[in-house]
């Protein structure tokens, strides 16, 4: 095509949208003038367009086909349910054995001032690294951590001295995330805050429930997703020793992000949490998550700055 040259020739022009005595540039010419008039178009009903409602939608629709799987395997009989599942890796004595040391070091312990409060002030001291005021086993301060009650020990019921264990490894090796996050727990109003610790304790709770992480005082689980998880994170454990507290680390991102997009509230914290429980199985139960970084990534969680398969 000669570039020098109009893209519509007179006789095209004389001619309207005819065919005769049109030239290729002339065609191109006339799709140019169509293509414009509709981008343009699409761009003013993009202004139309409430991007809040979609992404609400959008949601909806992910969270509803992260179930799907979880839904199929449990309407077929046990027998038939493992078929849903990736193959499970064997576990070596080794790593079996490391597994279990975790589970009796850190999960079913439950919480004590007089045992823990050491720890737990610890978790103050990172969290305020400014502050002059130390508080005590009771103390109003601790709501400022996104505590329910003036007793930290209340909250701790359901998941035992793990999460303040948990919570102190991320304070120490992401700051600056950790600190982002919690500031939002203190919101102008009780309703609008993000309840940390909270937060943190249903995410302790939510992955070892969800692994069926018990010790031997409590009776073993037959559920065949729950063992298949309970495997890929002792391939994680035996990459690194703090896998737990880097996969709470993970799905609390995870879970803040989902507050922040979805303009969550203290009364829709359930809904957000739900979601998270979906996405953390479905990347456990992914074959490729042998390593916190492939867990992040597929939680679509930036922590890591570069993969360490």
């Amino acid at each position: 095509v000669d570039e020098s040259k109009p893209l519509l020739t007179e006789e095209g022009q004389s001619k309207g949208h005819s065919t005769e005595g049109f030239g290729f540039a002339g065609y191109r010419g006339v799709i140019a003038e169509q293509a414009g008039k509709y981008w343009s178009m699409a761009q003013d009903r993009m202004k139309e367009v409430d991007m809040d409602r979609v992404y609400q939608y959008w949601s909806a629709l992910r969270d509803w086909l992260s179930e799907v799987p979880e839904m199929a395997r449990k309407s077929l009989p046990e027998s038939m349910s493992a078929y849903f599942l990736a193959k499970t890796p064997e576990l070596t004595p080794e790593q079996e054995e490391r597994l279990i040391s975790f589970i009796e070091r850190n999960v079913g312990i439950p919480y004590t001032h007089e045992e823990h409060f050491d720890e737990l002030l610890q978790l103050w001291k990172l969290s305020f690294p400014q502050a002059d005021h130390t508080p005590g086993q009771s103390d109003r301060e601790w709501k400022r951590l996104g505590f329910q009650g003036d007793n930290p020990a209340t909250d701790f019921r359901a998941a035992g001295v793990l999460p303040v264990r948990c919570l102190s490894h991320f304070a120490e090796v992401y700051p600056d995330k950790y600190q982002e996050i919690m500031r939002r727990s203190q919101g102008t109003c009780v309703e609008d805050s993000f309840p940390f610790a909270c937060a943190a304790i249903n995410i302790v709770h939510l992955l070892t429930d969800a692994m069926k992480l018990k010790n031997h005082n409590e009776p073993p689980s037959n559920d065949p997703a729950a063992a298949h998880m309970r495997a890929m994170f002792g391939l994680m454990l035996e990459r690194d020793a703090n896998a737990f507290s880097e996969l709470v680390c993970i799905v609390f991102i995870g879970l803040d992000d989902e507050w922040v997009r979805t303009h969550a509230t203290y009364m829709t914290f359930p809904t957000v949490l739900k979601t998270m429980r979906e996405r953390a199985q479905a990347a456990l139960r992914h074959p490729a998550s042998t390593s916190c970084a492939a867990f992040a990534r597929r939680m679509a969680v930036d922590l890591y700055a570069a993969p360490t398969e």
